[in-house]
């Protein structure tokens, strides 16, 4: 299934890039994780004992609703981007009516990365093609 499709059945549109411009290098452009590589990750990765997922430049949220979609987890998106935040909260509106009761919380905050204060129960992190857990 292509990313278009995936975007479709979770109610969402996260497919192209966004150019991030006059702004520092340290930020990268807007670009979705691909979905196979989410399925790898999901394959490869033990979910169990993930309290709360929180993914570094969320973007448009993929990757919160994938996770959540797929384990019911909680998902914090953090997005800088005010434009790239505002479709993120856009697509939970949509994704909301599919996903019809949803027990686990996607909430999508716009701040800098920096600016998120870490809480106990934040304990799955990912950034943009790696994930990183307090497990280790």
């Amino acid at each position: 299934m292509d990313e278009r499709k995936r975007d479709e059945a979770l109610g969402i549109v996260t497919v192209g890039t966004r150019e991030w411009l006059g702004v520092n290098i340290q930020y990268h452009r807007y670009e979705a994780t691909p979905y196979r590589a989410l399925d790898v990750l999901c394959e490869n990765y033990d979910f169990n004992g993930v309290d709360q997922v929180v993914d570094f430049g969320c973007g448009r949220g993929r990757v919160a609703f994938y996770l959540h979609d797929r384990f019911n987890l909680p998902v914090v998106g953090i997005e800088a981007n005010r434009i790239t935040f505002e479709e993120a909260l856009a697509n939970k509106d949509s994704y909301n009516l599919k996903a019809g009761d949803i027990s686990a919380p996607v909430e999508f905050l716009c701040c800098l990365a920096q600016h998120y204060r870490i809480e106990e129960k934040d304990n799955c992190f990912y950034f943009f093609k790696s994930v990183y857990s307090t497990d280790f």
